[in-house]
C-alpha cells in the first residue's frame, strides 16, 4: 500500500498543496483522497472525518496514521527533491521549525475557511 495522503479538495489552500505534492513526487510514492469521499472512513476506521478536517493525515498502513507536524515531516523525509534537507528536522530547532510552520498553516487555513464565502454557504447549510 502506497502511503495515502487525505486532503480538503474544497479548500484551495489543500488542492495548491496537493498539486505542489505531485509535481514533486515525480515516483509516484503516494496516493491522494479527498476527506469527504465518505467510503475512506469506512475502508480505514483508524481515520476520523472530523480529525481529517482538522489537520493533514497520511494513512501509511490500514491500521496508523500520521497527522500534523509528523505528517509533515514523513513527506519532507520521503520526497526525494526535498530529502536532502531532512537532516534539518532531527534537530530541536529543526523539529521547533516545522511546527512553526505547521501552526502558522493550520492558523491561516482557518482564517481562510472563516472567511470564506464558499466555505460560509457550507456552515449554513449543516
Amino acid at each position: 500500500m502506497k502511503p495515502l495522503i487525505i486532503f480538503d479538495q474544497e479548500c484551495p489552500l489543500c488542492v495548491r498543496f496537493k498539486q505542489s505534492l505531485l509535481f514533486l513526487d515525480s515516483g509516484n510514492k503516494f496516493d491522494f483522497v479527498p476527506l469527504q469521499d465518505e467510503t475512506i472512513y469506512i475502508k480505514y476506521p483508524v481515520l476520523n472525518k472530523a480529525e481529517c478536517e482538522k489537520d493533514i493525515h497520511i494513512l501509511i498502513s490500514a491500521t496508523e496514521a500520521l497527522k500534523g507536524t509528523e505528517a509533515l515531516e514523513f513527506l519532507i523525509k520521503n520526497y526525494p527533491k526535498v530529502k536532502s534537507f531532512a537532516w534539518l528536522i532531527e534537530s530541536e530547532s529543526g523539529k521547533k521549525a516545522v511546527n512553526f510552520f505547521h501552526d502558522r498553516v493550520s492558523q491561516f487555513r482557518e482564517s481562510y475557511k472563516k472567511n470564506c464565502p464558499k466555505c460560509a454557504q457550507k456552515r449554513m447549510k449543516k
